[in-house]
């Protein structure tokens, strides 16, 4: 019978759901994988092969730890992968851990704010708790990638280069609708559900700023005041991007790091997280700029930018096929080199 992994990756927006993703339906092929994620666009893709146990993310703080708590406790698995937050995104592992002695437990530290580790005193929890420590690509000025034994890949993508449709392909297609010889600027909406609007005016102002290109809007639902005209909703992301010519979208980790994978120019706007420091990983990316999130001041700097890139990139349609190492590859190796 196949071992089982579970992997928790609570978290709000696409990054979380995204790399659990990313290794589960690589990992699929020899385990069976379990998700835990109450992700608000889980119902809306694919799940790659993997069981998603979703908790609403409407649910409450209280019902989530407690249906987490269920889950952990209830379920079989012979290895727990825990996403960036090693407590919990509400602490409640805190004390489950502890009762996961006879399983090991892997921690994919994605960077997280330094003042977090320090308060949760998190370097002495997870040495206690954690068995294997990998880095997805992140880099080792990270407050916890000096730990013993700590592994580190390429960053996690959800398609491996090979994988990706011809560049043409994507964009004359029902998905993007734009001839292979019109640049295409991306604006990709992938942050948090409130932050939405900010993509969307952005994206009007750029379909006003270069009608020469075609702007679309990347995001899982239709912006309020934006003509579907504009909008894509269409996951894996990654397709989209790598059939762009610029795109335009925050510091996260999914954005940043597909689009350097795929060689396509990123404007970042830099949001402000509770744990993530999306303006740490926007500055080293390819064409990234720090932009402030103040929206009056933030559009009229990525228009400028997006308008010296335009004169920088190649004509549409001579990009070369992208390729790249997927970390979520060498990170299956890695876990399953644990022996398990």
């Amino acid at each position: 019978m196949n071992k089982t992994w579970l992997i928790y990756a609570l978290g709000g927006g696409w990054g979380h759901l995204n790399r659990a993703l990313s290794l589960g339906r690589i990992a699929a092929k020899y385990r069976k994988i379990r998700i835990i994620t109450n992700s608000p666009y889980a119902q809306k893709i694919s799940h790659e092969g993997c069981l998603v146990h979703w908790i609403p993310d409407d649910a409450g703080f209280s019902a989530t730890c407690l249906k987490v708590r269920e889950i952990l406790l209830n379920i079989d698995y012979d290895c727990l992968i825990v996403d960036t937050f090693p407590r919990g995104l509400g602490g409640e592992l805190a004390d489950i851990l502890p009762q996961l002695h006879s399983i090991p437990r892997i921690l994919i530290h994605r960077d997280i704010n330094p003042k977090y580790i320090i308060a949760k005193n998190l370097r002495d929890f997870v040495m206690a708790n954690f068995n294997l420590v990998i880095v997805p690509g992140e880099g080792t000025d990270l407050g916890l990638a000096d730990l013993p034994g700590v592994q580190h890949t390429a960053p996690w993508l959800i398609r491996n280069a090979e994988e990706l449709p011809e560049r043409n392909t994507t964009r004359t297609s029902r998905i993007m609708k734009v001839d292979k010889s019109v640049k295409i600027i991306l604006v990709c909406a992938a942050g948090q559900a409130s932050e939405l609007n900010i993509f969307s005016q952005l994206a009007l102002r750029l379909h006003q700023e270069f009608p020469e290109c075609a702007v679309r809007i990347l995001a899982a639902n239709c912006p309020e005041n934006c003509p579907e005209s504009l909008w894509i909703s269409h996951h894996p992301g990654i397709e989209c991007l790598a059939a762009s010519d610029i795109v335009i979208g925050g510091g996260g980790y999914n954005t940043v790091y597909e689009c350097a994978a795929v060689g396509v120019p990123l404007v970042a706007l830099a949001f402000e997280r509770l744990y993530d420091r999306q303006a740490k990983r926007a500055s080293k990316g390819y064409y990234v700029q720090d932009i402030e999130q103040a929206f009056g001041k933030a559009v009229p700097e990525a228009i400028a930018t997006v308008r010296i890139l335009l004169n920088q990139v190649k004509t549409a349609n001579t990009q070369s096929a992208p390729a790249y190492v997927n970390g979520a590859v060498q990170a299956m190796y890695q876990i399953m080199s644990y022996k398990l």
